[in-house]
């Protein structure tokens, strides 16, 4: 079963301090960066994604349909970029997870932690 991104209050809502949106405004995580964001099962409906930051890494703009959860796997350190420059922080521990009822529109996660960053998305098609 996929894990769903950040929600309000969650990493995606605490990195990315960005206007929601309809998901169409980027590519889909994994289509963006596939370096990062694996599909490990997928089902005519949804998509359970791992996702994995080295440190130091940053993905690219993507964004998120609404409907996603998110389950950290490891604690993680990151930093959110919105195509406008603004970036924020945040630090999740290892087992929290959240939905995101809402759409995220475009954006960028960096890991800027010391450690690998390990989450699982749920993700609807």
């Amino acid at each position: 079963m996929k894990l769903l991104p950040p929600v309000a209050g969650s990493l995606l809502a605490l990195l990315v301090a960005a206007p929601l949106a309809f998901a169409q405004d980027a590519p889909r995580a994994f289509a963006a960066s596939p370096d990062v964001y694996k599909v490990i099962a997928e089902s005519e409906t949804h998509r359970i994604i791992l996702v994995t930051w080295k440190p130091g890494q940053r993905d690219e703009f993507h964004s998120h349909p609404a409907g996603m959860g998110v389950y950290y796997v490891t604690d993680c350190k990151l930093s959110g970029h919105t195509p406008e420059g603004k970036p924020t922080q945040g630090e999740r521990k290892a087992g929290l997870a959240r939905f995101q009822p809402k759409p995220t529109k475009s954006h960028s996660v960096e890991n800027v932690g010391s450690s690998e960053c390990r989450i699982v998305l749920f993700e609807p098609k």
